[in-house]
């Protein structure tokens, strides 16, 4: 019965995909049998600015900086669209070298050495961006990059030295003058593979819970995946165990073990009676264990100079007030720990500060396909 659904949602789908594209080409039903390549645009009027719509992975072809630069940048976009039938665009950043910034180790009276740039300078680059890959290994990715390299497009001209904006235009000029060897680099033979800068970090987080372990936290009231700050203090923690391998044989109607359903029962119980007592406490549910976290934070603390992590009082806090009691054995004069509980359920003998689990753009992207 499950199959027959899957295989009626299948051809559903490519039912629509096959209506939708009948209607992208209702125009001119011939247009693919005689220019079946992507059409790009070249228009001289228009800017080919960068945005987040364009891939994740891209090729960094060259960048230009002074008088000239964005008029250079501009012109070869437009001949890379033209000319070569390749997506590209343009990205401009500032740099400002003229701050003090601070440096490492301590002045003589114990504040944070200050120290300046070696030129103290303020300029713009502007970068010219091709492709729109979604994996860094992609094929496409490196076929592209290697032909970038060799390229000679006109704009940078045969003697990219004389009146071009070009970053290290004169150098590579120069290293081609001394090479004696036959080389079949161009202009842009110094191109590689960088991220598009305007998506955010998220897309690109690579410890990020993967789309079962996504399923299980979802519809939870308090889930760690919703708490806003980069830390967080895990206060307790039950461990289950799966009765089936997840990885290769996941089951939405499979059951699991009685110990990981307790676990993420406790760890429930706990946050619920945490949050009454107006605590942030969060639930968090993997493959093994379900745990509970208390608090949201930026930053754990300062790192000393023996590399020690000297802690925010409010992370100590945490710790300090679930941590394990330290009691006095009876009829002894040694000393134990008693677990903290509410509700009867115990706390970790001791907590820790831990990374919050963020729900990574890239990875749920790419699960789809």
């Amino acid at each position: 019965m499950k199959s027959t659904r899957i295989t009626g949602f299948v051809l559903a789908s490519l039912t629509l995909l096959t209506l939708g594209s009948s209607t992208v080409r209702a125009e001119n039903p011939f247009d693919y049998l005689f220019f079946p390549f992507q059409k790009v645009d070249a228009d001289p009027a228009k800017r080919y600015v960068i945005t987040q719509e364009q891939g994740p992975w891209m090729v960094m072809a060259t960048s230009f900086r002074g008088s000239g630069a964005e008029k250079q940048a501009h012109d070869l976009i437009l001949e890379l669209r033209k000319e070569y039938k390749l997506e590209a665009f343009m990205h401009r950043k500032s740099y400002d070298f003229s701050n003090k910034v601070e440096g490492r180790g301590i002045d003589r009276y114990g504040k944070p050495k200050q120290m300046v740039y070696n030129r103290n300078v303020q300029f713009d680059e502007i970068a010219v961006l091709v492709g729109n890959f979604e994996s860094l290994q992609s094929d496409d990715a490196q076929e592209l990059l290697t032909r970038i390299k060799t390229m000679h497009p006109r704009t940078l001209g045969a003697e990219p030295e004389a009146g071009t904006a070009q970053v290290y235009a004169g150098l590579r000029s120069i290293q081609r003058k001394l090479n004696l060897s036959a080389d079949k680099k161009g202009p842009m033979g110094r191109a590689f593979i960088i991220r598009n800068p305007l998506m955010p970090a998220e897309y690109f987080t690579q410890n990020s819970v993967d789309p079962f372990v996504e399923r299980l936290n979802s519809g939870v009231d308090h889930s760690l995946l919703k708490n806003p700050g980069k830390f967080t203090v895990q206060v307790a923690t039950f461990r289950g165990k799966v009765v089936y391998d997840i990885e290769k044989n996941y089951d939405a109607e499979a059951s699991v073990s009685d110990s990981l359903v307790k676990a993420a029962e406790n760890a429930h119980k706990l946050v619920v009676a945490l949050r009454k007592q107006g605590i942030e406490a969060y639930e968090y549910h993997d493959r093994h264990e379900s745990v509970v976290c208390v608090g949201s934070f930026n930053k754990l603390g300062t790192r000393q100079l023996d590399g020690k992590i000297n802690l925010e009082p409010r992370v100590a806090a945490v710790m300090k007030a679930y941590g394990a009691q330290r009691v006095q054995i009876p009829n002894s004069s040694q000393f134990g720990l008693r677990p903290r509980t509410l509700g009867g359920i115990q706390f970790d003998i001791q907590p820790r500060p831990v990374h919050v689990p963020k729900k990574s753009i890239g990875s749920s992207y790419l699960s789809r396909f």
